[in-house]
């Protein structure tokens, strides 16, 4: 499993707001693709996928304020391993 992250925002910002979710909750996911929206002081930002696999816990709904360093969702990467061995 790999934890999603809201990292660093830039300047003095702390928090930022989910303004949409480009994969739902049990759908499949390709590293890089875009996963969360979000805005902050400092303007619109993406957030993508840094692992493929299935989208298995998302912890904040679109319009929520999220602060920096709070896990944003869950991503089961393990497919991954069973698509190497085959």
């Amino acid at each position: 499993m790999k934890e999603v992250l809201l990292g660093e925002l830039g300047g003095d910002v702390g928090e930022a707001t989910i303004q949409r979710w480009f994969i739902e909750e049990g759908d499949p996911v390709n590293e890089g693709d875009d996963l969360v929206e979000f805005t902050s002081e400092n303007g619109a930002f993406i957030i993508q996928a840094p692992a493929s696999g299935v989208l298995t816990e998302v912890y904040y709904d679109e319009g929520e304020t999220v602060q920096k360093g709070e896990v944003l969702c869950m991503i089961d990467d393990e497919e991954d391993d069973v698509d190497e061995a085959a």
